[in-house]
């Protein structure tokens, strides 16, 4: 793979796009993610890449004190604006996941949603996030994946639809890493999300030169039916929950 694009320059772009998107605000995963973690009022909760914002108010509507951290500025913007309008308060900072600016055993909830793929150390964040929460805390990530023999085929895919799309991971991959990153009591649920595949190409245009390499890709090869079935793309998650 090349080197992937920064993501400040796709999310500069699109940051709008993601303030809007039902799948961000309301998709399923979201409430899974965070009932999954069983939070409690008062908790002190870290929401890395938190892109619009959508995990970390909802954290802040459980009732948690949440720091909201991304690297890309009008993203963290549109975080903040967005929990004013809703009626929660977040704390925000730029930085990257891999180099959290936080003391060790700062937080009892860590989340990820639908961001790890872009991160240059996928193990660097890991490490980071288990160093940020205090014995026992909590760990929940959401992300694109796919099977050990698919997922180099979905990683070529995305990035044409996305350049700075770094590397999802396998369900395999990503237990294998967070019990190198010394978490523990790991569980994880796959599910699978049917969509068109104008859907899965937003907010690209599906005529513009993005939309039409990713298309061309996903049409004129032999598309694993794991994600291409009919007229319609599969959208793979990971669900993650696991113990400092």
């Amino acid at each position: 793979m090349n080197t992937p694009q920064d993501p400040r320059e796709f999310f500069g772009q699109h940051h709008r796009a993601y303030v809007t998107s039902e799948a961000h605000a309301r998709g399923q995963d979201l409430a899974a993610l965070i009932d999954g973690l069983e939070p409690r009022p008062a908790e002190p909760g870290l929401d890395v890449a938190t892109g619009s914002g959508h995990t970390a108010i909802l954290l802040a509507r459980r009732g948690l004190q949440v720091t909201a951290v991304d690297v890309t500025p009008e993203m963290l913007d549109d975080a903040q604006a967005l929990a004013l309008e809703q009626g929660v308060m977040l704390s925000t900072v730029e930085a990257p996941a891999e180099r959290l600016p936080f003391a060790d055993g700062q937080f009892a909830v860590v989340t990820c949603r639908r961001a790890a793929h872009h991160f240059t150390d996928i193990t660097g964040f890991l490490r980071e996030g288990y160093r940020v929460l205090a014995p026992g805390g909590r760990l929940g990530i959401s992300d694109m994946t796919g099977s050990p023999v698919t997922v180099d085929w979905l990683n070529r895919l995305e990035r044409l639809r996305d350049p700075s799309h770094n590397r999802a991971l396998s369900p395999a991959a990503w237990r294998e890493a967070l019990t190198a990153s010394g978490f523990s009591a790991v569980r994880i649920e796959l599910w699978e999300e049917p969509m068109s595949f104008v859907q899965w190409l937003r907010p690209i245009d599906s005529e513009g030169p993005s939309g039409r390499a990713a298309l061309n890709f996903m049409t004129s090869q032999d598309a694993p039916e794991e994600f291409v079935r009919g007229e319609q793309f599969i959208k793979r998650r990971v669900l993650i929950w696991a113990r400092r």
